[in-house]
């Protein structure tokens, strides 16, 4: 029976009574709400602190890497993921580390440090674009097989100018050119406003 039946003062009573019958669900409720919003606080205030924690590890492991003490710096990184798992900061040290490894032609250490951002699983953007650097390591490496899986898998429509071209590459040095020259084509074709589509059409001529 809803409430507006009654008068005022049966109404005032009947209130009073489903509050004192009441009274333990009420209270709990309130307990539980309160503690809802306080371990909603306290969620926050952890995951503020982890992330700043997170942030003072990867400051320390680029401040190691501009002494280019490599080994202290993958320490550095390997307690990053022990302690807090693969993040932003984490993927950017595996590419920090791998570019430093090209540029000492330490190309195995370069593509195992992509592999691990891969193995991570980060979301699709940051996947094709290490698998794009990777192909490029694999080219370096004469693994131009390995490099052509990697640039079979990128499906992402602003990466498809360059993964073509990497692939042309590939097949050139496999010396089958008329699979190079394709894939520069295509390349070409779709590298309309690809800052190194000049160099695609340098590489097609010469294929």
């Amino acid at each position: 029976m809803a409430f507006e039946e009654y008068d005022d003062f049966e109404q005032e009573q009947l209130v009073k009574d489903w509050i004192k019958n009441n009274w333990l669900t009420i209270a709990s409720g309130i307990v539980l709400g309160l503690g809802g919003v306080i371990g909603i606080n306290y969620w926050k205030a952890q995951q503020q602190e982890q992330r700043y924690q997170k942030a003072v590890q990867y400051t320390s492991f680029t401040e190691v890497m501009k002494l280019s003490e490599f080994d202290e710096a993958q320490s550095i990184l390997t307690e990053m993921e022990s302690k807090s798992g693969s993040s932003f900061y984490t993927y950017q040290a595996h590419l920090l580390l791998a570019k430093e490894f090209v540029a000492k032609n330490e190309l195995e250490k370069a593509a195992t440090e992509l592999q691990s951002v891969i193995a991570s699983k980060p979301d699709q953007l940051l996947t094709e674009f290490v698998k794009l650097r990777l192909a490029r390591v694999y080219n370096a490496m004469q693994k131009h097989d390995d490099a052509l899986t990697q640039t079979s898998q990128i499906t992402l429509e602003s990466f498809l100018s360059i993964a073509k071209e990497i692939e042309g590459d590939a097949y050139f040095a496999k010396g089958e050119m008329d699979k190079a020259k394709s894939a520069f084509e295509d390349s070409a074709e779709k590298g309309n406003g690809y800052s190194g589509k000049r160099n695609i059409e340098m590489k097609l001529e010469n294929s």
